[in-house]
């Protein structure tokens, strides 16, 4: 049941305005090259599109310095090699402006007016999905912020490094019902600590979709953030590393002895991943009686990922 691509190729965008260097130094506009660079080759070579305005190389980052010379023709004492790698990934970008009218362009930002067609069509887009925007950090914008123009306002997430992307993507789950067939494509970047078997189906589940939906998606993100380091602190004691899961609102347990002494039972928590066989000895139950997500220990996998073996309502015991 798995997608293996995200079906929402504009969720992404590079705010141009964050391109402004008008009051900043070589040094510090270099610096923040790179770390834009480093967070959209990261972007692109996880398969997801980022989308760019087509006439984004024409703003000025400086006066009469558009952006286009700055790059193409290195105008300034900023490392050749930054601009060429600049230039090059934003080669690599859509134009999101292709079949798109009426995008307002004077928003309001962090008590900041800023003229940016990216930003006016991330704020168009938010009424159906948790949009980001790619800035440089000398922009100052980080973070959720709501950006506002005219009668209209929305929620945008500013990435500045590679190290928002995970919460970016966790709140993009969590903020919108995403749509089954994305589920898995979304969660990948969500959850990178954890790996997902390709059997995983919500259909398995006794609760529909929208039923299970946010008790899934707080499962995965309780296991990717904290799991891993509860079985390293805890050294794989139980009880404390069920303690400190509740902690964090999510309950739950390896198997009985009674369920290990039973061959058909411990059959069914054994999966193959990557011809090798897992026991998803520990579970996460929605309600009493229904509903469980199986997953192995951490660093069970080669690559120290936990996997998430099996979506059911109940298994035998």
């Amino acid at each position: 049941m798995q997608s293996e691509k995200l079906g929402e190729p504009r969720r992404l965008v590079i705010d141009e305005s964050s391109f402004s260097f008008h009051d900043i130094g070589d040094t510090e506009a270099e610096y923040a090259l790179d770390d834009f660079n480093d967070l959209l080759s990261e972007i692109l070579h996880s398969g997801v599109i980022v989308a760019k305005f087509s006439c984004c190389l024409d703003i000025e980052c400086r006066a009469g310095l558009p952006l286009y010379k700055l790059l193409y023709e290195q105008a300034a004492a900023i490392d050749a090699e930054t601009l060429r790698r600049c230039s090059a990934l934003l080669d690599r970008c859509a134009d999101w402006d292709d079949d798109v009218d009426d995008v307002p362009t004077t928003c309001e930002v962090a008590d900041k007016q800023v003229e940016s067609w990216s930003l006016g069509y991330a704020m168009m887009r938010s009424s159906t999905h948790f949009m980001a925007c790619l800035v440089c950090s000398t922009a100052g914008r980080q973070g959720v912020l709501t950006v506002s123009a005219g009668d209209s306002s929305a929620e945008i997430y500013f990435l500045v490094e590679t190290s928002g992307l995970v919460e970016y993507w966790q709140l993009t789950l969590s903020r919108e019902n995403v749509e089954v067939e994305n589920f898995f494509s979304i969660a990948t970047h969500a959850f990178p600590r954890l790996a997902f078997h390709s059997e995983l189906d919500f259909r398995k589940f006794r609760g529909g979709y929208e039923e299970v939906y946010d008790w899934v998606v707080q499962t995965l993100a309780v296991l990717n953030n904290h799991l891993g380091q509860s079985f390293e602190t805890r050294k794989g004691v139980r009880h404390l590393i069920q303690r400190d899961m509740a902690s964090h609102g999510l309950e739950i347990s390896p198997e009985s002895s009674q369920t290990h002494k039973n061959k058909k039972a411990t059959s069914q928590r054994v999966v193959e991943y990557n011809h090798e066989l897992h026991s998803c000895e520990w579970h996460a139950k929605r309600l009493w009686d229904t509903d469980r997500i199986h997953f192995t220990t951490p660093g069970s996998l080669s690559d120290g990922r936990t996997l998430i073996g099996i979506f059911v309502d109940h298994l035998d015991t």
